[in-house]
């Protein structure tokens, strides 16, 4: 039995049991076959209260009478089963079979409990809808932001891709349709735009070769230049995590690749300090590879 099951049950436990309540069909007050039996006397209180409860629940439940109006087949569908259940819950009851009467009404009360999801109260909805809707709007905020920042800090080689300007109008529109309170519409609007920020990021990362026809002056110049760029990429990887949410193994298999990064990014460090330029950018490029396998393991398309 669910929580909520069982703290309507303790409810109902604690009142006494529910009284003047007048949906069918009712309990049988037959007393047990063998009055005598203590434990069976015992069980069998137990399940009329516990009967009582779905009773209770058929006849007083907002749920219940949203669902009884309803002209949705599958919430009447799912309303008539529910009081199927009880009526044979009641039947079994009545033949002294508990066992059975007990499991008809637990799955009663599973039915009302599936019954009031599907047939919310609107304002509850209303308000799931709303918190929703801010969650994914701030989720969107933060794509958008990474997108800019990313486009600004990268050197790109002709037209950046477009993506964002339809994405700006979908968000447009869902706040429009929050302003009226369809939250849910709205939602669903905005997790397209998301989606679309996301693949104009990766559109920007694919065709953002960073520029690599540089002169440097000597190899210390260019072991420096080595490390800003493995930098860049590793700022990426927590965003990518953020932004794309991959699932745990994923993140857990691009985590192997930027410790394996990590480890050559302080080789590299090691033979520069060494003077060892040469070797360094070396390691740095190898470092660099292991963090852009990274990243394309969580979803990030990248250009060697």
């Amino acid at each position: 039995m669910t929580s909520q099951m069982v703290v309507l049950w303790l409810s109902l436990l604690v009142l006494g049991g529910a009284q003047g309540l007048h949906a069918e069909p009712q309990v049988s007050a037959t007393p047990p076959k063998e009055a005598g039996a203590a434990v069976n006397q015992s069980s069998r209180s137990m399940v009329v209260q516990k009967l009582q409860l779905v009773k209770m629940m058929l006849s007083t439940s907002k749920a219940m009478e949203r669902a009884s109006r309803s002209e949705d087949a599958a919430i009447k569908q799912q309303v008539a089963a529910a009081l199927a259940r009880y009526a044979s819950a009641n039947n079994a009851l009545n033949t002294d079979n508990l066992a059975h009467a007990e499991e008809l009404a637990d799955e009663t009360l599973r039915l009302i409990e599936d019954i009031s999801r599907l047939a919310p109260d609107p304002q509850q909805a209303e308000a799931g809808q709303r918190t929703r809707y801010e969650e994914l709007l701030k989720e969107l905020r933060s794509a958008e932001a990474t997108y800019q920042d990313l486009r600004q800090r990268m050197a790109t080689t002709g037209k950046a891709p477009v993506g964002l300007e339809h994405a700006r109008k979908q968000s447009d529109q869902a706040q429009a349709l929050a302003r009226d309170g369809r939250y849910r519409e709205a939602g669903e609007l905005l997790k397209d735009a998301h989606a679309e920020v996301i693949s104009a990021l990766n559109k920007l990362l694919g065709s953002t070769p960073l520029m690599y026809d540089l002169k440097f002056k000597s190899a210390a110049e260019e072991y420096d230049y080595e490390l800003a760029r493995y930098h860049s990429y590793e700022e990426l990887a927590p965003i990518a995590y953020i932004e794309l949410k991959p699932d745990e193994f994923t993140i857990k298999l691009s985590e192997r690749y930027v410790q394996e990064s990590r480890v050559m990014r302080d080789t590299a460090k090691q033979q520069a300090a060494q003077g060892d330029h040469q070797a360094a950018i070396k390691t740095l490029l190898e470092a660099i590879k292991r963090m852009q396998t990274a990243l394309r393991v969580v979803g990030l398309v990248l250009q060697e």
